[in-house]
C-alpha cells in the first residue's frame, strides 16, 4: 500500500502548474511517507534555526531538535559557531535542555556526567574504573552550519550541499530592503499544531487564502488580489504583494514619503519550512518542523532595527490573530486528509509557489529533475536596475 502511495506521491509532486493537482491526500498522514520525509529531506538540507544575535557571546547556545535529532548550536569561546550533537556520547542523554542558554565552561551530561567541550570534544568522564576511554572515539557528532542575513542554518547531512549553492540569486531581489539594518532578533512562543508539516507549509507559502480565512487581519492590509509570484524554482521562491496600508509602519522616512520598495512585501520560501515575509520595517519568519505524520511546531519570529519591549503591542496581537486562523484552517484540512473517496483538485495560478515546493520534494524523495528558474516582470520591483 505505502508502494503506491510513494508511486502517486512521485507523479502528482513533479508536474508543472499546468497539470498540478492536490496531492494524494495520504502523504498528509502515512507513516512511512513522513518516515522517508525526515530520512530524505530533513536529515539532509539546510534547515533554520535561530537569529545570529542570540548566538553572539562566547558561551551562548540554542539546543532545539530538527525531527527528533537533537542537537546544540554554541558559540564557542574562540569565536566559532558550531554545530553539534546534543546526544550524549554515553547512552545518548541530551545533554543541554532546548532552548537558549549560556555555558560558562564546558557541556557536562546530567545523566553520568561525561563532559565536552564546546568544540564537542570528549573530555573524561568520573568512576571508570580500569575501562580506558579513547577520547577521539567519543566526540559530539559535528554539522555543517551557516550564517546569512542575521540567519542561522544547519545540516545534519553527511555531505551537504553549500549553503551558497542552495540560495545563490535570491540575494539579488533582497537587497533594496537593506536587511543589515534589521540587527535585534524576537521569538514568540512556539506553537503545536495538529496536522501534517506540509499542509503547515502549503498554507503559509500561499496567497490565495487570504481574502477567505484572513478576511479581517491579512486581507485587509495583503490583499489576495494583489499579491503575485516574483522569481524561484525547486530550491527557493519568492512572491510578492502590494501593502494596502502603510500609515501604522514604524518605518521612519525623513524625506515624508515612502519609496516605491516600501509599498510591498515579499515572501520568501527556503524548502523545505524556512518561510519570511520582508518589507520595508522587517524581517518576519515561521519555522515549520515535524513531530509526526500528523503533528508539526511552528516557531514564529522575526529581525526588526529596534528590540522588542512588549509584546502586547497591536502589531503582535495581529500576529497572533492571524496564526490562529492559520492553526484553525490547518487543522480542519488534517481533518479531511483521510478521505479515501476523495482527492485533490486543480491548483490555480495564485498556487505556483506549491509547484515549486512539490518539485522541491520530489527532487529529495525520488531524485526527478524540476523545472528550470522562473522569473516574472514583477521582478523588477525588487531588483536594483
Amino acid at each position: 500500500m505505502t508502494r503506491t502511495i510513494m508511486e502517486a506521491y512521485r507523479q502528482s509532486a513533479q508536474v508543472s502548474l499546468k497539470q498540478a493537482c492536490g496531492l494524494p491526500f495520504a502523504v498528509y498522514h502515512d507513516p512511512a511517507v513522513y518516515e522517508a520525509e525526515v530520512e530524505q529531506v530533513f536529515l539532509n538540507d539546510w534547515i533554520f534555526a535561530c537569529a545570529a544575535d542570540r548566538l553572539a557571546i562566547a558561551g551562548d547556545y540554542f539546543a532545539m531538535d530538527i525531527a527528533g535529532e537533537p542537537l546544540i548550536l554554541i558559540k564557542g569561546q574562540d569565536g566559532e559557531l558550531r554545530a553539534l550533537s546534543n546526544s550524549c556520547r554515553h547512552r545518548g542523554t541530551p545533554l543541554l535542555e532546548q532552548g537558549f542558554g549560556r555555558l560558562s565552561k564546558n557541556i557536562v551530561c546530567p545523566y553520568h556526567a561525561w563532559t565536552f567541550d564546546d568544540k564537542g570534544s570528549f573530555r573524561g568522564a568520573p568512576l571508570t574504573g580500569d575501562v580506558v576511554i579513547e577520547k577521539d572515539e567519543h566526540c559530539l557528532a559535528r554539522f555543517a552550519v551557516a550564517s546569512w542575513n542575521g540567519l542561522i542554518f544547519v545540516n545534519l547531512s553527511d555531505s551537504p550541499l553549500p549553503f551558497a549553492e542552495k540560495i545563490a540569486g535570491v540575494d539579488d531581489y533582497l537587497s533594496l530592503f537593506e536587511l543589515q539594518r534589521f540587527q535585534y532578533s524576537y521569538q514568540m512562543p512556539v506553537e503545536h499544531w495538529q496536522c501534517n508539516w506540509k499542509l503547515a507549509v502549503e498554507n503559509g507559502i500561499e496567497s490565495y487564502h487570504l481574502f477567505k480565512v484572513h478576511k479581517q487581519t491579512l486581507e485587509t492590509t495583503t490583499p489576495s488580489k494583489q499579491a503575485y509570484y516574483v522569481a524561484g524554482n525547486a530550491e527557493w521562491a519568492l512572491t510578492g504583494g502590494t501593502i494596502k496600508d502603510k500609515r501604522n509602519s514604524v518605518t521612519k522616512w525623513l524625506s515624508g514619503y515612502y519609496p516605491e520598495i516600501c509599498h510591498h512585501y515579499l515572501l520568501l520560501f527556503l524548502p523545505p519550512s524556512f518561510i519570511a515575509v520582508i518589507t520595508c520595517d522587517g524581517l518576519n519568519w515561521i519555522q515549520i518542523l515535524p513531530q509526526g505524520p500528523e503533528q508539526c511546531r511552528l516557531v514564529p519570529g522575526g529581525l526588526l532595527e529596534q528590540k522588542v519591549s512588549d509584546y502586547r503591542s497591536p502589531e503582535f496581537q495581529f500576529v497572533e490573530a492571524f496564526l490562529a486562523e492559520d492553526r484553525n484552517i490547518c487543522e480542519r484540512v488534517q481533518g479531511g486528509m483521510r478521505s479515501r473517496k476523495s482527492q485533490g483538485g486543480k491548483l490555480v495560478s495564485m498556487e505556483k509557489i506549491l509547484v515549486d515546493f512539490r518539485q522541491y520534494l520530489s527532487s529529495r524523495l525520488f531524485q526527478t529533475v524540476p523545472d528550470g528558474f522562473v522569473e516574472t516582470e514583477r521582478a523588477a520591483v525588487f531588483l536594483k536596475l
